[in-house]
Parts: structure tokens; C-alpha cells; sequence
């Protein structure tokens, strides 16, 4: 515990998921967290319950597609705590289509996934540079390294999200930022629970699927609070000599 004491963090997406567990992991470790996410009814709430349990936190509506928005963000937050330490641009969409993508789906899932990425990390690193450095953590996928049936459009953006944490990882080490990347295998998501549902699944029946939790080597559908301790490692001291690293988190997954 305490592992993030001082410390301001920024989660995008951290309404809901991965970004929510994410949140209340940095809480508990001591940091102050921001929700920056577009659903101010979920953020709202994901604040509510953290501060319930004595975190400091703040919801800022924030659209990622959005620059104005993004730097609206980033001036709330220095106003609020004085400083950046930290930021997971966890924020995404699920356009999960083929070749036969409209440009304007196309659109869609680059503006938040790959653009919304390099926009928010492009007006928080300045503020990292005030505090003397940082950490950055860029939510992947295995789909960054695999071919998927009919996923060419969130593959693509999941490889650009692959390589631009490389690359950032180069630029900004002479700011003492790190930037890494995690890269999930299934997690249980409410957009997995919900397809799986669909189905007639329920998390247990999800776990044994072949085509979902049995397709890994544990054997089972990751919890969102595993993805966020990793990405807690990845953001404290722990981790202070890893950088441009896409850490693969899948359960075994793409092993064999």
C-alpha cells in the first residue's frame, strides 16, 4: 500500500473496465486520480464510490476525439493538484470490422484509439516535464501482435498503440518519462460480459468457452483488477528501469 503516495494520476476511459479497477487500484495506493471519460454517468459514480472509501478523486468529462476537450482537461487537473505523474490512456472503442470498414468507421475508432492517444500524451507530457518526470502506460492488446477473424480495424489501431509506446518510450526518456504499454488478452469488460450474454453465457460458462476464457492456458476470463495491478507495477518504482516494454497480460494466450 502506498505505493503511489503523492502522486496525480489521469485514467482515460476510468468510468468503467479496466480504467474503473484501474482508478481504484491508484486510490488505494495512495495516489490522486482524475476519470477522465466521456459518460459523465458513469464517471460520476466510479468518483462517488472511490471517494466513499476515502480516495481522492475527480471525475473531468473528457472526449479523447476531442483536443479542445483533452486540453480542457489537463488545465482542470493542474488547477486542482499542481502536478502529473501519471496517465494510463486507457480510453478505446470497439469497432471491430473487416476490410469492408466505412471510412467513416475508420474514423471513428483512430480519433479515440490511436489520435485520442497521441493527443491527451501530447498535452500531459509538458506538465510531467514541470514535475521532473512520469509514467505512461498505453493500453494494447494481444490483438496489437495476432490476427483476428474480422478485427482488421481495432487490430490496426491495438499494432499503432503497440508501436507508438516504443517510440514514445525513445523520445521521452530524456525527460524521465516512461512509457510502456499493457497488452490485455479477454477480459471480463461489460462489452465481453454483454456479448457473452447474447449467447446465453454466464462468467462461468464464459470461462470454459473455447473461443473465450478456454482459449487461454489459465483457463478463465481475466478480472479487470489483474490488467490494473499491472499496470500499477508499470507505473510505480517497481518498475523504474522498464521502458518502450508491451507487456502481454492474457493468461498464456498467444504462448503457444
Amino acid at each position: 500500500m502506498g505505493r503511489l503516495h503523492g502522486k496525480v494520476a489521469i485514467v482515460t476511459g476510468g468510468a468503467a473496465g479496466i480504467g474503473q479497477a484501474t482508478c481504484q487500484v491508484f486510490s488505494d495506493e495512495g495516489a490522486a486520480v482524475v476519470i477522465a471519460d466521456v459518460n459523465a454517468k458513469a464517471g460520476k459514480a466510479t468518483e462517488r464510490e472511490i471517494a466513499a472509501a476515502g480516495g481522492n478523486v475527480r471525475f473531468v468529462k473528457t472526449d479523447v476525439a476531442d483536443e479542445a476537450s483533452i486540453q480542457r482537461m489537463v488545465k482542470a487537473v493542474v488547477r486542482e493538484f499542481g502536478r502529473i505523474d501519471i496517465l494510463v490512456n486507457n480510453a478505446a472503442v470497439f469497432v471491430l470490422r473487416g476490410i469492408d470498414a466505412t471510412v467513416e468507421e475508420w474514423h471513428q475508432i483512430l480519433d479515440v484509439n490511436v489520435i485520442g492517444t497521441a493527443l491527451v500524451s501530447k498535452h500531459v507530457v509538458p506538465e510531467m516535464r514541470k514535475a521532473g518526470g512520469g509514467a505512461i502506460v498505453n493500453l494494447g492488446s494481444i490483438s496489437s501482435f495476432i490476427a483476428q477473424p474480422q478485427f482488421v480495424t481495432y487490430n490496426a489501431t491495438k499494432a499503432a498503440i503497440s508501436n507508438m509506446t516504443r517510440c514514445m518510450a525513445l523520445d521521452l526518456a530524456p525527460d524521465n518519462i516512461r512509457v510502456n504499454a499493457v497488452c490485455p488478452g479477454t477480459v471480463w469488460t461489460q462489452i465481453v460480459e454483454k456479448l457473452n450474454r447474447e449467447q446465453g453465457r454466464d462468467r462461468a460458462a464464459a470461462d470454459k468457452h473455447p473461443e473465450w476464457g478456454g482459449a487461454s492456458l489459465l483457463k478463465r476470463i481475466a478480472d479487470p483488477v489483474e490488467i490494473a495491478r499491472t499496470i500499477l507495477f508499470l507505473v510505480s518504482d517497481d518498475s523504474s528501469y522498464v521502458t518502450g516494454a508491451n507487456l502481454i497480460v492474457d493468461g498464456g494466450y498467444t504462448a503457444v
